[in-house]
């Protein structure tokens, strides 16, 4: 994902109004930065200019009335995990402190550090684990800590520059905050009046914001009151149809750097009678899932409730079109809500290793006064448009499949979650008529 043209075209206009109408702007040196730091290949020139960045945030957190100023400009932004989108942040008169300190700690100019910026694609900057986010006040031991791609190393420093491993694994026990790559829908802010900071350490820290849902809806977003990943049910009636009621979820695909995984189950299904074999997304449900009751919040590796998967009038059109069953997939999804970008070649690989091992990848509901969920044989061979999506960093979870066909038993317990011959996790999917 490259820079948007409207960002760079925000950069040019504001290196040209530097140039013509001040002065360079020249600072004595800050703390000095360590030179016993990575070299960046110069064939990756992007990966030089985040790790600059980074080091020149990080040095800046020497300062207490910068952390201060950081601390509570993350805190006032309206998203789950209060992150801010870099770029904009410091071109803003909030992020006047942070970036003055930046052009200090590197000895040189504004228009330098706009620059190498510039040089980079969008970037969100937060605290993404919660237990630092809901502890941190704002004190001189943080690290900052980059990514650009997950499959890549994290660089990261301390406040005097030097470099610091961290495992890509596992969360250091030390406050760190993160410069990665833009996830966040930032046009999508959470309501004030539909939302609440909790766990901020009396207003000392910065906390964790949750959405609020008036009471009597079929779906509550927990918060500190449910077991399991950020999400629940009190569900005196619910619409019928094909439900996820449990989940639990080995590997979430995601890197602590990237704070809360973005998990969603996509229905599967052919594209038309007379397609049979191709596949298209027939459903979403998720955090931003279009229709109220597919929207659920599952942010670690268990997940209870009940979310709305395929309804009954979705499951009866389907079933009266084509005799075999569609795919549940599960999804770490870093790009645009409910829209999966991938390369389809690898996920019918993916499939087809998993249908070749336990004979089956998809469910199937037999229509009746009680539906029944049963083991299906469908298996999408492309998805429609498949040319003209993009190789991204949406992430594979699994495929529900029927645990006694696969040869799993888990009670309580419906299907398990298979990547490619992997067991990724269980689920108990079930159809409430």
């Amino acid at each position: 994902m490259k820079q948007t043209h409207g960002e760079e075209a925000l950069v040019l206009v504001l290196l040209a109004c530097l140039t013509a109408c001040t002065d360079p702007v020249t600072t004595t040196t800050g703390p000095s930065i360590s030179p016993d730091v990575r070299t960046e290949p110069a064939s990756n020139p992007e990966r030089a200019a985040l790790t600059r960045i980074a080091r020149l945030v990080a040095v800046s957190m020497d300062n207490e009335p910068a952390r201060q100023q950081l601390k509570r400009d993350l805190r006032a932004a309206p998203f789950r995990e209060h992150k801010l989108q870099l770029g904009t942040y410091l071109y803003s008169k909030d992020g006047r402190t942070l970036l003055d300190r930046m052009v200090a700690a590197g000895g040189g100019t504004e228009r330098e550090v706009l620059a190498t910026l510039s040089a980079v694609r969008p970037l969100e900057f937060y605290m993404p684990v919660a237990k630092h986010r809901e502890s941190w006040t704002g004190s001189a031991d943080v690290l900052v800590a980059s990514q650009l791609d997950e499959s890549e190393p994290i660089v990261a420093f301390d406040d005097k520059g030097r470099e610091v491993a961290l495992d890509v694994k596992a969360a250091p026990e030390q406050p760190t905050l993160s410069i990665v790559p833009v996830e966040t829908r930032f046009d999508q802010p959470m309501s004030a009046a539909g939302s609440r900071n909790v766990r901020d350490n009396g207003g000392n820290a910065i906390g964790t914001l949750e959405r609020m849902v008036p009471k009597g809806s079929s779906l509550i977003d927990c918060g500190e009151t449910c077991g399991g990943g950020g999400g629940g049910s009190t569900t005196p009636t619910v619409p019928p149809g094909l439900y996820l009621e449990f989940s639990r979820i080995l590997d979430l695909k995601e890197p602590w750097t990237r704070g809360d995984p973005e998990i969603e189950v996509h229905i599967q299904g052919p594209r038309d009678a007379t397609s049979p074999t191709s596949g298209i997304d027939l459903s979403c449900s998720g955090e931003h899932a279009n229709q109220y009751a597919k929207v659920f919040n599952q942010d670690n590796g268990f997940w209870e409730g009940r979310v709305l998967l395929f309804s009954r009038d979705e499951t009866n059109a389907f079933i009266a079109k084509f005799s075999q069953g569609f795919h549940v997939l599960f999804w770490e999804d870093d790009n645009d809500p409910c829209v999966l970008k991938l390369d389809s070649n690898t996920l019918v690989g993916v499939l087809t290793s998993t249908a070749t091992a336990v004979s089956t990848v998809a469910i199937k509901v037999l229509p009746g006064a009680t539906p029944n969920i049963i083991a299906a044989v469908f298996l999408g061979s492309f998805f429609a448009s498949a040319g003209d999506w993009l190789l991204t960093n949406d992430d594979f979870v699994g495929a529900a499949v029927d645990q006694a066909t696969a040869g799993y038993y888990y009670p309580g317990n419906t299907h398990v979650i298979m990547d490619g011959t992997t067991l990724n996790g269980r689920a108990t999917i079930v159809y409430r008529p």
